[in-house]
């Protein structure tokens, strides 16, 4: 009896034994070979998902080197498989809280913070808007994390928080609201609501607080994130760039036939004296802001462009003319080495006013497009220089939609997402990559990183 049961018992260790080893293939074929090592050396499985970048970007060199700072949420699941006690959790739900330092030389992670890990009850409902960067004032980076926070520039450790600037400011002391909306940013830093709807500002350099507009001791400390338009890469082009009495603009070729022409009134003698209506489309005869760019070729014009009087025809010369000035275009010449561009733009960064940017030695304008139309297009950058519009450079961009816009004198750091790649896995799902990508306007030369695949990295 005993020797049956013996046999019986290798017998089903064996069947085990297979088993395992067809679970360990069916794992490393599936590509959890790093979740194995994982679970052989810590008796857990650690699940993340892809870090959420939803707070705008900020480049500064004011932590002494030249740095772009993001702000991420993470959910991880922690599964425990070994050395489970009956009174323990097996499962763990978190979310992180991270601060990222890039390296703008390099395009690489300099350094990686966790400022927060919520877990269980805290991490339910918890609303990722209470999560955002805010700005800089000198060496501080100002966030707000459900309430004030502020962290050196240079290392990502904490040098100011609400305890903090209430110890330094007892006068304000439990009055401030630290709600959604009530911690900003602006011209003169850090900026927080009191409950009596006062506001006021906090010197990152000694967390004095003064009235909001009380003025700062060096504005040139104070700076905001980057413009962030996420899915909308049309808030970083424009149409054209005016030089004096020379305009460069895009158009497509049935723009280009229209402005060239004059106006003309359906029905209209063209002996009959111009009228108000006439009057009107003159006026209103110029290129129009490129609000979105047409799923068409653009090609680089050149027009003569000058400010005349925007009074009526033949208003007398004897009365005073206060009627201002508005621009008359002629002269529309295409520049005849300028390849064409699909969808194309010229790129702006993130100041307020659209205006192109402009570089010199050569002479030349940056033009976004794509490669082509539908969801497999990408985004090109293209650098065209005058006045003939002969192509300095051009490169592929790996996105296909730009959301910030970060300029130096020799470069440009451009924030964008890129779609996932199709994959034989029907159940395999993945979103967007945020790539973050380094382009030397010199040579256009690129260096991309990855930052959702980065996200994922854990350490060994």
């Amino acid at each position: 009896m005993s020797q049956t049961v013996g046999k019986l018992l290798a017998f089903l260790g064996v069947v085990l034994l297979v088993l395992l080893g067809m679970v360990l293939i069916w794992v490393l074929r599936e590509g959890g070979g790093a979740d194995l090592r994982q679970l052989l050396r810590t008796g857990a499985i650690r699940d993340l998902q892809p870090a959420l970048f939803q707070a705008a970007p900020l480049r500064t060199d004011q932590g002494g080197t030249d740095r772009v700072y993001l702000l991420s949420t993470q959910s991880e699941t922690i599964t425990q498989f070994a050395g489970i006690r009956r009174s323990s959790r097996p499962r763990r739900d978190l979310l992180h809280v991270d601060l990222w330092a890039i390296d703008a030389r390099t395009a690489s992670v300099a350094w990686r913070k966790r400022l927060r890990t919520y877990e269980g009850a805290e991490r339910a409902g918890r609303d990722l808007r209470g999560f955002d960067l805010l700005g800089a004032d000198g060496k501080t980076l100002w966030l707000t994390l459900e309430g004030p926070l502020g962290v050196s520039l240079g290392d990502g450790s904490v040098v100011a928080d609400g305890a903090r600037i209430d110890a330094r400011n007892p006068a304000i002391a439990g009055k401030r609201v630290d709600e959604l909306g009530y911690v900003a940013f602006g011209k003169h830093g850090l900026q927080v609501t009191l409950n009596d709807a006062s506001q006021w500002r906090i010197d990152a350099s000694d967390l004095r607080a003064a009235t909001r507009d009380t003025p700062v001791r060096d504005p040139r400390g104070i700076v905001p994130p980057a413009r962030y338009a996420r899915g909308s890469s049309s808030a970083f082009i424009t149409r054209a760039l005016p030089i004096g009495e020379r305009w460069l603009g895009l158009m497509t070729d049935q723009e280009a036939d229209f402005y060239r022409k004059p106006p003309v009134i359906p029905g209209r003698d063209p002996n009959e004296r111009p009228g108000v209506m006439q009057q009107f489309l003159e006026e209103n005869h110029i290129p129009a802001a490129l609000l979105e760019p047409k799923p068409q070729q653009y090609r680089l014009w050149g027009a003569r462009m000058v400010q005349v009087s925007a009074a009526p025809p033949g208003w007398p010369d004897e009365l005073p003319d206060k009627w201002g000035t508005r621009p008359k275009f002629s002269d529309y010449r295409v520049l005849p080495q300028a390849p064409s561009f699909l969808r194309a733009g010229l790129l702006r960064d993130n100041g307020e006013r659209e205006q192109a940017l402009w570089y010199r030695q050569p002479d030349s304008v940056l033009v976004l497009h794509r490669d082509k139309l539908g969801q497999d297009g990408r985004l090109q950058l293209t650098r065209v220089s005058g006045p003939a519009g002969q192509p300095v450079w051009s490169r592929a961009l790996p996105m296909d939609e730009l959301h910030s816009v970060m300029r130096k004198d020799n470069d440009l750091l451009l924030l964008g997402s890129e779609p996932p790649a199709p994959t034989d896995k029907p159940d395999d799902e993945h979103g967007p990559s945020l790539k973050l990508v380094r382009v030397d306007v010199a040579t256009g030369n690129t260096t991309a990183l990855d930052l959702t695949a980065e996200s994922l990295k854990l350490p060994e």
